[in-house]
């Protein structure tokens, strides 16, 4: 068992977590859910007994009160923190990672374990890639290694941080199949924050976290339930709302059908409570008019080889003028490589591309255009010594942006983004969302004609999402830029234009979104469409 009392963590003078308490039984799955910045994260790395604290934690009968008092029972822990392949070597295979940790852990070597490692790799989908470099491998893949590597010692006490942040739909599946068999055969308590809700749904018991405390709890089912009277659907109406997609939140009774709440839905509730109205988004429209009949990109059955290995093979893809592309496939099946030959970050090995109805031949011929593209990569390529404004200074400087017209660009995006007041703040101790929005300006300050987005809403919350979205539809609209997106939250799909799915390195299925659910009549969501072509 594990009890937690009066805990609370402090950084600098921000207080992250107070007066937390909370009590977890072997076999049990808790959640942690929570805004950017709610405090899930200190309050995991309190429990691990990797940060200063405040408090008592006591695990099975022992407490401790500070990190070296927790040193007693690291050997029952397995903490895996936020961020892609935090615990990894880039310059080591996979296979040097699993003899690595089993060395570290000094895990007995048997038949036992070894058929309990496969069986991980195998969940993992990382079994065909034993050599591989850490560094080589896509977001996804390091955070299943992550994952893997932390579970290696059959952990008692069980601490994952986002764990499948980047991880797609179907390993997702797998992971959980994994989580809830430890739990029930070897009585893990595990504590688990995400920021998929779907996976919070399958949690025991889950906390909601907001400025540092609790401030409900219950199962998926009591938790929804509770918030049913405040969720309708769309409508416009002068009383205290927030309207996303589809659906209208407001505290106040309305005279509009109820909608069926999900878990996300109490991010949206809460934030009415709290009176933290969504900020209007103010994207100026374009002075030059938009012509959707214009091909942005063409990709003409273009490859890409490692060795022996395809990562890419005849992939034909094209992107229009205005429009947002949805690119999904499993972790490794292709989207990294195929955003990263378009930006000329790895050569194509067959096939052609062209960029704005111009064949791309040379370095030359693409460097010509790199002012009309923009990118957000998996990791915000952010510099953490820098504060914000001072990133988005360096950044112009490099598109040739003066610095009169950089620094008025910097005060208008900061403002119709919502993150004017981190402007001086550095970006490792801002929340993921703001992070992103942050990121998505520098990528737009040299004002682009088309945008590659990959995976930027991994990890962030639902509100950040919704903002996020509503504001790529704004830059649509507006400015008529085309889009090409990567995102693992398959609800996302919902808001493309046309979605391809890549396989294997292949593309199995191009078309609009209506399309994929005419083919399907009987998928309740685009999730239950991706796995069908996945299973």
């Amino acid at each position: 068992m594990l009890e937690v009392k009066n805990l609370a963590v402090s950084h600098k003078k921000k207080i992250a977590i107070k007066n937390l308490n909370f009590q977890v039984d072997g076999g049990e799955i808790l959640g942690f859910i929570g805004a950017d910045g709610a405090g899930k994260s200190s309050a995991l790395n309190a429990i691990a007994g990797v940060i200063k604290f405040d408090g008592e934690i006591i695990y099975n009968e022992y407490s401790y009160k500070s990190p070296k008092e927790a040193q007693k029972v690291k050997h029952d822990i397995g903490y895996m923190p936020q961020g892609i392949g935090l615990v990894l070597y880039k310059t080591l295979t996979i296979k040097e990672h699993l003899d690595f940790f089993t060395d570290i852990r000094d895990i007995k070597i048997d038949k036992e374990f070894l058929e309990y490692k496969k069986h991980l790799l195998s969940m993992a989908g990382l079994e065909k890639f034993l050599d591989r470099r850490a560094g080589d491998l896509s977001g996804g893949m390091m955070q299943k290694l992550s994952l893997v590597c932390t579970m290696l010692h059959r952990p008692k006490l069980l601490i994952l941080d986002e764990p499948t942040t980047g991880v797609d739909p179907l390993s997702r599946i797998e992971l959980w199949e994994i989580l809830q068999q430890s739990a029930k055969e070897f009585n893990t308590i595990s504590i688990i924050s995400t920021a998929y809700m779907g996976e919070a749904s399958k949690m025991d018991n889950i906390l909601l976290f907001d400025e540092g405390e609790i401030i409900a709890r219950g199962s998926s089912e009591q938790l929804t339930n509770e918030i049913k009277p405040f969720v309708y659907e769309k409508t416009t109406t002068d009383k205290k709302h927030i309207t996303i997609s589809d659906t209208t939140y407001c505290l106040e009774n309305l005279e509009i059908q109820h909608q069926e709440p999900t878990l996300e839905s109490l991010f949206f509730v809460n934030a009415l409570k709290k009176d933290k109205l969504l900020p209007k988004l103010k994207i100026a429209v374009s002075k030059e008019s938009i012509d959707k009949n214009i091909v942005v990109m063409r990709a003409t059955k273009i490859t890409k080889k490692f060795g022996d290995f395809y990562a890419n093979r005849d992939v034909d893809c094209e992107l229009r003028s205005g429009e947002i592309l949805g690119l999904l496939g499993a972790n490794g099946a292709g989207k990294t490589t195929f955003i990263k030959m378009l930006l000329g970050l790895l050569p194509l090995d067959g096939g052609e591309l062209e960029l704005f109805d111009k064949k791309i031949k040379s370095s030359e011929d693409r460097n010509k255009l790199k002012s009309q593209i923009g990118y957000v990569s998996q990791h915000f390529a952010l510099y953490d010594d820098m504060t914000v404004r001072e990133n988005m200074i360096f950044f112009a400087s490099i598109h040739k942006i003066e610095t009169k017209k950089a620094i008025e660009l910097i005060d208008n995006y900061s403002k119709e983004l919502g993150f004017e007041e981190y402007l001086d703040e550095m970006p490792k101790s801002l929340p993921l969302g703001i992070n992103q929005r942050f990121s998505l300006a520098v990528s737009i300050l040299h004002e682009p004609k088309v945008l590659f987005l990959d995976e930027p809403t991994s990890g962030v919350d639902a509100i950040a999402r919704a903002q996020f979205w509503e504001l790529l539809k704004e830059l649509k609209n507006k400015r008529g830029i085309s889009i090409l997106i990567t995102t693992h939250y398959m609800s996302e799909a919902e808001f493309c234009d046309r979605v391809v799915l890549l396989k294997n390195g292949e593309k199995i299925a191009d078309d609009k979104v209506e399309n994929f659910y005419k083919k399907f009549p009987d998928a309740k969501s685009f999730e239950e469409i991706f796995l069908e072509y996945f299973k």
